[in-house]
């Protein structure tokens, strides 16, 4: 049997333990993780966003590292982490409704563009589309090639190709299927904090110049409390929700009395539940009668025999899905505080996992591939992000720049005109006389209309360009102070 593993976010780091045992396998410690998908891993690394402080913490998945291999700033306020293509990507959704997305290997701020008209609670991706729903109670869905597009970053907007609007209150969990997804022949599983989850199917057509997106509501799961999480086996027949009242299992196919005897012998037939406009109340829902009251996040294992489960104040269960029985509780001091978050996936080789792809069908990236037979992965594809530079220099998607080894091309000019702008003798007498020149081109001038609208004009252009100047000092100001910081960190 193929091994697996199950990670859990803490408010004392993540912990990683055998699925089927209980082991703990690796840890990684210093970083307090608040989301419910504050962290994301792939085979080789975990990320994880701080919830004290917008900073990540990139961890090796190997056993006995604990400390963060990389530590940096994030450019804001982020509630959600998503590996997209097996960790080529880093999806984050900020507080302020943003979508952003980085190349891992070189750090690069691929694009950033508004979302959600709040906090985006939540991130999914399959077969080249990304997912984000948020606290606006909507569930967006991008296509990544018109996202990523490099020659369309002079156009700001990225529009959805079809958007999922009938919950009424904010997303709490997003499940996809793996393949199909864009044909229709998978689904896609929205919970909100509406007591509900809802099943789509999803349709991309072409007319030869964009994309057109059709969704279809399929069936609507009304539960006795709030949603926290929810799991979908990889068949698609049975959802598993984790609310505030408890675990419930919803079986989406059952058999009915059939019109006509010649479907089956036994005269039923295979129908799916729900509808558009009909609810799937309680009596259809398999309740698990010894989970907690409150259950805060969910996790099926690959085959859908077991499903690992987390309470508060961190009691986290494994439960056998065909008898709905607890088959193990995994006892440690580290989930004492509580957890907020839990990941299944197949063990990589340096977890114990299997040492060929072939053993279980699946592809793993090239790095876990060379080095399948070494016991520990000894280097990381994961540079520190950064923000993105456009031509000119003059203008960016987001004002950050975290501490990199190298500055990006297309920076360097605008970064050197602005470091000879300073001086480094007498910064303060410099700031003075700029000072002083712009408050004297801010009094009022006589004359005509036109001409006093054209001071105005001119004026706010000054203003513009002082706070530019101010803003990239401020910069460049946090990131030698960061800089400083970890090199000293690093020393002791």
């Amino acid at each position: 049997m193929f091994t697996e593993i199950v990670a859990v976010g803490t408010k004392h780091g993540i912990q990683v333990y055998d699925l089927r045992r209980g082991t703990r396998l690796a840890q990684g410690a210093g970083v307090s993780v608040e989301g419910r998908q504050g962290f994301c891993l792939t085979d080789t690394w975990v990320a994880a966003v701080n919830e004290k402080k917008p900073v990540c913490h990139v961890y090796m998945l190997n056993r006995g590292d604990t400390g963060a291999k990389l530590v940096f700033p994030f450019p804001e306020e982020i509630v959600c982490l998503h590996a997209i293509d097996g960790g080529k990507y880093l999806a984050a959704g900020a507080k302020s409704g943003r979508v952003l997305i980085w190349a891992t290997a070189s750090g690069r701020l691929l694009r950033a563009w508004d979302a959600h008209y709040g906090a985006v609670t939540s991130l999914a991706s399959s077969e080249g589309v990304l997912l984000s729903g948020g606290d606006d109670a909507a569930v967006h869905v991008w296509g990544l090639s018109q996202a990523l597009d490099q020659a369309a970053l002079g156009d700001p907007a990225v529009t959805p190709i079809v958007s999922l609007t009938e919950h009424t209150m904010a997303i709490t969990a997003l499940q996809v299927a793996q393949s199909g997804l864009l044909s229709g022949r998978g689904r896609v599983y929205t919970a909100s904090r509406d007591h509900t989850c809802k099943q789509w199917r999803l349709r991309v057509e072409h007319d030869g110049e964009k994309y057109i997106g059709k969704a279809e509501l399929l069936a609507t799961l009304l539960y006795p409390a709030t949603v926290n999480d929810i799991a979908v086996d990889r068949s698609e027949t049975r959802v598993f929700a984790a609310t505030a009242a408890g675990i419930y299992q919803t079986n989406l196919y059952a058999y009915k009395k059939a019109s006509s005897a010649d479907i089956q012998r036994d005269g039923t037939e295979l129908v799916a539940l729900g509808g558009s406009s009909d609810a799937v109340f309680s009596e259809n829902h398999i309740q698990y009668p010894s989970a907690e009251a409150s259950v805060v996040a969910i996790s099926l294992s690959y085959d859908g025999s077991l499903l690992v489960s987390a309470a508060q104040p961190g009691a986290v269960r494994i439960w056998d899905t065909a008898s709905r029985q607890c088959m193990r509780t995994i006892s440690d001091k580290q989930l004492g505080t509580g957890v907020t978050q839990l990941c299944t996936r197949l063990a990589p080789p340096q977890l114990g996992g299997p040492k060929a792809s072939v053993s279980v069908g699946l592809h793993r990236p090239e790095v876990i591939s060379e080095q399948a037979i070494a016991p520990k992965l000894t280097s990381i594809s994961f540079a520190p992000l950064q923000r993105l530079a456009q031509e000119g220099g003059a203008r960016t998607t987001t004002a950050f720049e975290a501490t990199v080894k190298a500055r990006l091309v297309d920076s360097a000019e605008d970064m050197a005109s602005f470091d000879a702008m300073l001086n480094v003798e007498a910064p303060y007498g410099q700031t003075a006389r700029a000072d002083a020149w712009l408050l004297d081109s801010l009094r009022p001038s006589s004359g005509s209309a036109e001409k006093q609208i054209a001071d105005v004009l001119q004026q706010m252009e000054l203003l513009q360009r002082h706070h530019a100047r101010t803003r990239r000092l401020n910069d460049e100001l946090y990131q030698g102070a960061v800089t400083e910081w970890l090199s000293s960190r690093q020393k002791n």
